[in-house]
């Protein structure tokens, strides 16, 4: 009880205003300790810039040794968020190289196996040099990378929107078969830019806001193609308009080492990083690959055979052109294998490569057509083979291919289709750059003929031919272009087989390929030492011409001899005309009209007289057109062998003339017996035919028009009528249907008349007569009968 007391007695005592004065204390120091705090707190930006500094006195302490994970690197957070979330965590072997490197700001060439990462190889350093430097859109351009091809430009950017989400920077693709007017708006924008060479110089001409002044890094991706013969102009005018104090990455699975396309580039000390310098092989262990030995004309049923024994794989097809894609893909549709086919290639629309390129990668089995355009950089998940109906151009080209399989520790099968001329030079190659193929058998029991299947559609379509054909001449194009003649030679090829393994009933005529043995036929016989002619089919000699051109002259002129001279040896033309089989006869003699000479050679064959009158109009003046003097008359050499006549469109209608043919036509008569004028119509109206004498040069007009008004008033009155007789035809149907019936069910009940009989008899009576007797007939019947 006194606790109580004492408590009740403290808390009754307590001051309230004393209390809230010590509340007040306490909260005042506390807003001036977070007052003290806000002042003290460095602002974002500066604590960025110690973060980026900090990150720089790192990059000299890489251990490419140590590092397996990218959160090894010395990178920013926002990058290292974008590939957490992308599931990128642990390095490969070509990105453990060369990213320390690139971020150490030092030109890398890398080289490695397909399927080994080099896209986040490049992408990593070039989010993190934008990141450094604090890039901003006013900044303008800071990093370019070039792709070759559209479809592994568009790769690219969907690898860099993953990772570099978490960044502020702007991206934009640039690609060939797009809006060039949307580009220009929005390329000034752009801190990173992925494009293709083409499209990337036709803004440095066109855009004229546009530049790359500030440019901190080049990416080549795939740098060996992109430096080669095809893009050689395009990258020097492009490489023209870059800063030459700038950083360069240049990646492909084939890199290249040549010193001369390096100072194209302007490397400084570039360090070459070659991850599988040292392996065995130069391409995927997990990759299967194997070639067979098949004949030209064989391919196509190779093909088929094999897709229908791979239904449920997913492939890809490479082949040497376009056309061969295009034309392959419909006749493939029709023939149905059994499993979705896709088609990609360069004749493409943009758009429409893009929608196959995303088809391909959801499905999975499907066998894709293409051409080399898919053969790097592409990265399609689960491929099961890849196979190479045309042999690929050279080793390079061959790993690229396969490199679209066994990606990234995953396994794959390639097969190689050889012709027996290919097969010795490009396994000696392939050798060369440590690929291991074996050579394996196809199994005759399994391959499956499609030739009669092909010959039949294409008898049915005639674009399909016309694509047959194009696809014909374009693969022996693709051939003869090749650098390597050793392998590929086109002169080998059987080339009316393969016509016909395309459906083809007849090889299409190749133009280039006949001036290729022109020029080998004339090689032959400048090696031999004899002279070149134009036409090998026929060629003459000096005499043997000037004996011609003498021989024209007098049957141009008044028959004359021949000079002794020039009788004693026959000519190449001469002996032609000779048949070998008949003995040779004595020259006959034929004296010839120097006024008229036969127009057409076909003027003898009738002999009519309308023929003899044509002799004399169609008359040829003859001169002496090689400037030689008259000589005397010569008989003219008439050859045993008589050539057969070319029939000609003007013989054919010369003879229908003389038979005096007529053409059929249709009479028409009235129900009178009066002849009906068929054509032309006959005038009804009552103007005048005939016209005045001033008019008598050419139509009068007013006249002809006021005959037509007159004309037309007829032809509708007729219209009228045959309008009238329509429905009164109509109406008579009707009522005759009608009291039919109502007749045939009153002479039911009559048995003295046969019903049959009299149906007929009242039917025939009622429609020969006029629809108003039909009720009278009706009665007058019926009284009778009673």
């Amino acid at each position: 009880p006194g606790k109580a007391s004492r408590s009740v007695a403290s808390g009754s005592g307590a001051d309230p205003v004393r209390s809230f004065e010590r509340w007040k204390k306490r909260y005042a120091k506390r807003k001036d300790k977070q007052r003290q705090q806000r002042k003290q707190k460095k602002p974002e930006w500066q604590v960025e810039r110690e973060s980026i500094a900090a990150l720089e006195r790192r990059y000299s302490e890489i251990n490419t040794n140590e590092v397996t994970r990218f959160s090894d690197f010395p990178i920013s957070r926002k990058t290292l968020k974008g590939l957490q979330e992308a599931q990128y965590r642990m390095v490969t072997e070509i990105q453990k190289q060369t990213i320390g490197l690139a971020l150490q700001g030092k030109d890398v060439l890398g080289a490695a196996k397909t399927g080994s990462g080099k896209t986040l190889a490049f992408i990593v350093p070039a989010l993190e040099i934008l990141y450094r430097q604090q890039w901003t859109a006013m900044d303008e351009l800071g990093v370019l990378i070039i792709s070759p091809t559209r479809e592994l430009a568009y790769q690219t950017f969907e690898v860099l929107r993953k990772v570099g989400k978490n960044h502020e920077f702007s991206a934009g693709l640039i690609i060939g078969g797009k809006d060039l007017k949307q580009e220009s708006d929005k390329i000034h924008n752009m801190n990173i830019l992925i494009c293709t060479p083409g499209r990337l110089l036709q803004h440095m001409d066109e855009t004229s806001y546009f530049h790359a002044s500030n440019l901190q890094m080049l990416i080549l991706d795939e740098a060996d193609r992109i430096l080669d013969m095809g893009f050689a102009d395009t990258m020097n005018a492009i490489i023209e308009n870059l800063p030459k104090k700038r950083q360069t990455l240049l990646f492909s699975a084939t890199q290249t080492k040549s010193v001369k396309d390096l100072a194209r580039l302007s490397l400084k000390d570039p360090e070459y990083i070659w991850v599988h310098e040292k392996a065995k092989f130069s391409t995927p262990a997990t990759l299967e690959q194997n070639y067979i030995v098949c004949e030209l004309y064989q391919k196509v049923n190779m093909l088929y055979s094999f897709l229908r024994s791979h239904l449920n794989k997913k492939s890809i097809v490479f082949f040497a052109s376009c056309k061969e894609v295009q034309y392959l893909f419909r006749v493939f549709c029709r023939l149905r294998p059994g499993l979705p086919i896709l088609a990609l290639h360069g004749k493409q629309q943009q758009m429409k490569r893009m929608e196959v390129y995303q088809d391909f990668l959801r499905k999975k089995s499907a066998v894709l057509f293409a051409t080399d355009l898919a053969a790097r950089g592409l990265d399609f998940p689960a491929v099961n083979w890849v196979i190479q109906v045309d042999c690929p151009e050279d080793a390079n080209t061959y790993i690229h291919r396969v490199g679209r399989t066994a990606r990234y520790k995953e396994g794959g099968e390639a097969l190689l289709v050889l012709l027996p001329s290919e097969e010795n030079g490009m396994i000696q190659q392939l050798s060369q750059k440590k690929v291991p193929v074996s050579n394996i058998k196809i199994n005759p029991e399994k391959l499956l003929d499609v030739q009669k299947k092909l010959q039949s559609l294409l008898a049915q379509d005639q674009d399909l031919k016309e694509r047959a054909q194009r696809c014909f001449v374009s693969y022996l194009r693709s051939v003869y272009l090749m650098k390597n003649k050793e392998v590929f030679d086109v002169l080998k090829l059987p080339i009316a087989e393969y016509a016909l393994s395309l459906g083809l009933a007849v090889a299409p005529r190749v133009r280039f390929l006949q001036k290729v043995q022109k020029k080998l036929h004339t090689a032959e016989l400048e090696k031999e030492g004899k002279e070149p002619v134009e036409d090998t089919k026929f060629s003459l000699s000096d005499e043997e011409l000037e004996k011609c051109r003498r021989i024209f002259s007098r049957t141009g002129m008044l028959g004359q001899k021949e000079p002794e001279g020039l009788s004693g040896k026959s000519s190449p033309v001469e002996e032609a005309l000779q048949s070998p089989s008949e003995p040779e006869e004595p020259a006959i003699v034929h004296e010839s009209k120097p006024e008229s000479l036969n127009f057409f050679e076909d003027d003898d064959d009738d002999g009519d007289d309308d023929d003899n009158a044509f002799k004399d109009v169609l008359t040829v003046k003859r001169r002496n057109v090689f400037g030689l003097e008259p000589e005397e008359k010569a008989p003219l050499i008439k050859p045993n062998v008589k050539l057969k006549k070319k029939i000609t469109k003007t013989k054919e209608a010369k003879k229908v003339l003389k038979r005096n043919f007529k053409v059929n036509t249709k009479i028409v008569f009235t129900d009178d017996g009066e002849l009906i004028q068929q054509w032309p119509p006959a005038q009804k109206s009552i103007l005048d035919k005939e016209e005045d004498g001033d008019d008598c040069n050419g139509i009068n007009l007013d006249k002809a028009k006021e005959r037509l008004q007159e004309e037309d008033k007829f032809d509708k009155e007729e219209y009228r009528k045959k309008i009238k007789e329509k429905h009164r035809v109509s109406r008579i149907s009707s009522h005759l249907s009608k009291y039919q019936m109502e007749i045939l069910s009153k002479c039911y009940s009559f048995p003295l008349m046969p019903f049959s009989f009299f149906s007929c008899i009242v039917y025939l009576w009622m429609k020969r007569n006029n629809l108003y007797l039909i009720e009278q007939l009706y009665i007058f019947d019926l009284e009778e009968m009673k």
